[in-house]
């Protein structure tokens, strides 16, 4: 039986299943955006979709630090958080959430 993998929320610091979380992705331009799909490139970091979690999580520190450098939050980040989380719940409003956060596309 395989355990589901773990990651830390920027916010509260706790250990949450991967799919709980929203991953956040700082792109080769330095902006972070949600991923709704979690399959972005760049170097990555997870926040609980909670209100607390979320104004924590987005502060700059916490991000520079786990992006490892200088980082610019893409408008509207919160709200797309919040938008990815739903999607992951709603299978349906994926591909609209995935527009809002800014994800990238595959190559």
């Amino acid at each position: 039986m395989k355990r589901e993998p773990g990651r830390t929320c920027l916010g509260c610091r706790r250990v949450r299943p991967k799919r709980e979380l929203v991953r956040l992705v700082r792109g080769e331009r330095g902006i972070v955006v949600a991923d709704a799909r979690a399959r972005a490139r760049g170097r990555g970091a997870y926040v609980c979709p909670d209100a607390p979690c979320l104004e924590q999580g987005l502060s700059r520190k916490r991000l520079a630090h786990a992006f490892r450098g200088a980082c610019e939050l893409a408008p509207e980040l919160a709200a797309g958080v919040r938008l990815a989380a739903s999607a992951a719940t709603s299978p349906i409003d994926r591909t609209k959430s995935e527009e809002v956060t800014g994800t990238w596309p595959q190559r």
